[in-house]
């Protein structure tokens, strides 16, 4: 579902833009389509939403829904919009390397939310960085 919210508003955002550009994209049934699409997305989305925020805490919930839509969007960019097409390898690899850190860096912070602060609660990798950290302030 929300790959389908996803491509739908990246679709109507483009409607919408070219609509506001002079080319009127209102009259066809496709924008119309979206539009419905988007809203009964938006709907269940809040619904399920809701659910998970009563079954679970915002700590579960926020890290696995962002996690899902970036996910997705990326997901959806290649496919609507073949973006990787117009890349070459390298940059490929460094959209994946930002998208790993970004996922590494939620599944982190959702990870070490109940540590105590000092020093032995962290791994000894965490340490490191929490010593370098310190030291370069």
């Amino acid at each position: 579902r929300l790959l389908w919210q996803v491509m739908s508003v990246k679709a109507l955002g483009i409607a919408l833009k070219l609509t506001f550009s002079g080319m009127n994209q209102l009259v066809y049934p496709q924008t119309w389509f979206f539009t419905l699409v988007v809203i009964a997305c938006i709907v269940t989305q809040m619904n399920y939403l809701n659910k998970a925020l009563d079954t679970f805490n915002t700590a579960v919930v926020s890290p696995i829904y962002y996690t899902m839509f970036t996910s997705l969007t990326i997901l959806a960019s290649v496919i609507m919009f073949k973006d990787w097409d117009r890349q070459n390898p390298t940059q490929i690899v460094t959209e994946m390397c930002g998208f790993v850190t970004i996922l590494s860096g939620t599944f982190l912070l959702h990870k070490t939310k109940d540590m105590v602060d000092g020093m032995t609660a962290f791994p000894p990798f965490l340490t490191f960085l929490n010593i370098l950290f310190f030291y370069l302030k």
